[in-house]
């Protein structure tokens, strides 16, 4: 499964992708004033969740374009009027399952639906998270400082 591991602060947020052939993508945003570390600890998992889904949807696209090239050679058929993307004539498959890794307790208890969030900004994002994830099965998982490797960033 590929995990999602994340890290702010009110300054600046981080997040690192694991696994799946996603090992190494990795990113950081610099945050206007303003914000509160809960408030950019969930920013850094929207934006690594934002990655998670372009990078898989990449993948789908080079996938689908090295078919279409491989059934040209085969046919002999290349069909130059057909503009419209990969993405566009087939069906997207969802992502795999991924782990959301933070060493933000509360956050990991929120999103996970443990904990209540009584702070209007944080449930604004909290819900902004579980409507990206929907259709995707998402697991929370709290992990010490150490082994944060956005962390490291």
């Amino acid at each position: 499964m590929p995990e999602l591991h994340c890290d702010a602060n009110p300054r600046m947020i981080a997040y690192y992708l694991k696994g799946s052939g996603m090992d190494g993508v990795s990113g950081y945003q610099d945050l206007p004033d303003g914000h509160t570390s809960m408030e950019a600890e969930y920013l850094a998992i929207i934006y690594g969740l934002n990655e998670y889904f372009l990078k898989w949807n990449k993948e789908l696209d080079a996938r689908q374009s090295s078919l279409d090239v491989e059934k040209a050679k085969r046919t002999g058929e290349f069909d130059m009027a057909d503009v419209a993307s990969p993405a566009d004539k087939t069906p997207r498959p969802l992502p795999p399952a991924v782990l959301v890794c933070s060493d933000n307790e509360v956050v990991v208890k929120q999103l996970s639906r443990e904990y209540h969030i009584g702070n209007d900004r944080l449930r604004k994002l909290a819900m902004r998270v579980w409507q990206m994830t929907k259709n995707v099965e998402v697991k929370y998982q709290w992990i010490s400082r150490k082994e944060n490797l956005a962390g490291k960033m």
